[in-house]
């Protein structure tokens, strides 16, 4: 009897768990992984969430410039670190290129150069289409601006 009580009770226990997870799987807000559209845009909502957190824990003057240099500390080691991951990279690009060409013949390596070559002209003009287009996105960005301003001026 004692143990229809206990598997009873395991149920109860496991459907209110289930129950409990699926409401705050429906409540959480989905999270939205969208760039910034620009440097100020992530420094504004940098800023702001900062102040947010000011104002949550109620941060003394002293903590709050010990919070801001914290930030500028962890910004510039993640630039240094990104800046170091790209070099490793190229590094071990050049390392696997020269790995391949050592196991070709010269006519092969010759060929190979060619290939490379054509592959970075492609990837600079595909880096130029690129940089020409967000440019003329922010150009109608800017003229849609323009646009809504004058609109409610009117």
């Amino acid at each position: 009897m004692t143990s229809k009580m206990l598997f009873k009770s395991l149920a109860i226990a496991m459907v209110t768990l289930f129950s409990f997870s699926t409401m705050q799987a429906q409540e959480a807000a989905p999270v939205k992984r969208v760039k910034p559209a620009s440097q100020e845009r992530l420094e504004a909502q940098e800023a702001k969430a900062g102040d947010d957190l000011d104002q949550a824990l109620k941060l003394t003057p002293e903590q709050k410039v010990a919070f801001k240099k914290a930030d500028d500390a962890y910004k510039s080691k993640a630039a240094a670190a990104k800046d170091a991951k790209k070099e490793d990279q190229q590094r071990l690009r050049e390392e696997r290129i020269r790995a391949k060409k050592a196991v070709l013949t010269p006519e092969q390596t010759k060929k190979y150069d060619e290939i490379l070559a054509q592959r970075e002209a492609r990837r600079n003009q595909k880096k130029g289409e690129k940089s020409a287009s967000k440019a003329e996105m922010k150009e109608k960005k800017a003229e849609n601006k323009s646009t809504k301003k004058t609109g409610n001026k009117q």
